[in-house]
């Protein structure tokens, strides 16, 4: 198993090499590499020509000018090396390079009655922290997800348990016709005496909003920008996590109870937001034909290895 984790993460890690090429590059015209680079490659470009074939009517096909913006997003994209990112706005906020989306408005915190969909969340709360309640707040630490000091580096006191009809059928059946995007729908929790240090999201053209179902009244909150934003039970917040920002819960009893929805950005349009639903879905069926690929050359390395510790 170590073997196949090392392979894996060597394949994996290319620091010089765009996470997707740069243009659309005849067969002939690629460099000499090895095979099962040319592999990974020919996958990354059918996603490619699988999703302008989608959008577009075909992959050789311009973007429709209600998805410009969206085409211009996909050529950053894959001209970015995963994970690099920039900080800008004098420092308020960071974006990964790969995740930048042309002319969005960029405000740290948003007013939650400004969305109809978030009253109507709201206004279940009653339902919800009732079946919060009956489902999450007696389960063992190991349901909780730390998505922030699940590397060890710290305890956030953090924990996600994401929305399923099998688990929190009345807040999956609240979220219906919500904008949601492809990250987080999710009982959230955030730990007595325990916070989530500064960080960014970076990814500008997903919001994030919170509604506070169970915990105390005036202990728990985020630091957006500098600004403090309460989780008030019975109330929603609304932020843009790519702005610098914490959370904390100072009571010394209560944990918070929150629903977690990332959502889009309310700037873009339903056909972009059709297409990086879709991007995200057909990235994911790439992943897994990478995956795939790979299999067999990790097997003949972990194979190779264990003769090797045979003959030893």
């Amino acid at each position: 198993m170590f073997v196949a984790l090392m392979l894996t993460a060597a394949l994996a890690f290319r620091p010089s090499t765009p996470r997707r090429p740069a243009s659309r590059l005849r067969a002939g015209d690629a460099p000499e590499g090895p095979a099962w680079r040319s592999e990974l490659d020919a996958i990354d470009e059918a996603m490619w020509r699988r999703l302008r074939r989608e959008l577009y009517g075909g992959p050789d096909c311009g973007a429709p000018s209600s998805l410009r913006r969206f085409e211009e997003y996909c050529g950053l994209r894959r001209a970015n090396v995963a994970d690099d990112f920039r900080v800008v706005d004098g420092g308020r906020r960071a974006i990964y390079l790969e995740e930048q989306y042309p002319n969005l408005t960029a405000r740290a915190i948003w007013d939650a009655g400004d969305f109809g969909w978030i009253e109507r969340v709201v206004a279940r709360v009653p339902d919800l922290r009732e079946e919060v309640a009956g489902r999450a707040l007696g389960w063992r630490e190991g349901k909780w997800v730390d998505t922030y000091g699940h590397d060890g580096a710290y305890d956030s006191g953090w924990g996600m348990v994401h929305l399923r009809d099998d688990r929190f059928p009345r807040a999956t059946r609240a979220l219906a016709g919500a904008p949601l995007a492809p990250r987080y729908a999710s009982i959230a929790r955030q730990r007595a005496g325990r916070a989530i240090h500064t960080h960014s999201d970076r990814v500008p053209w997903i919001l994030t909003c919170h509604v506070a179902l169970e915990g105390p009244d005036d202990a728990a909150y985020m630091v957006v920008d500098g600004e403090r934003l309460p989780w008030t039970p019975g109330r929603a917040t609304v932020c843009d996590t790519t702005f610098f920002h914490s959370a904390h819960n100072d009571h010394a009893a209560r944990d918070m109870h929150l629903l977690h929805v990332d959502f889009y950005h309310p700037d873009l349009g339903d056909d972009e937001r059709h297409a990086l639903g879709l991007l995200h879905a057909y990235e994911a069926d790439a992943a897994a034909d990478r995956r795939a690929a790979l299999a067999p050359g990790v097997s003949a390395l972990e194979a190779a290895f264990r003769a090797s510790s045979a003959e030893k």
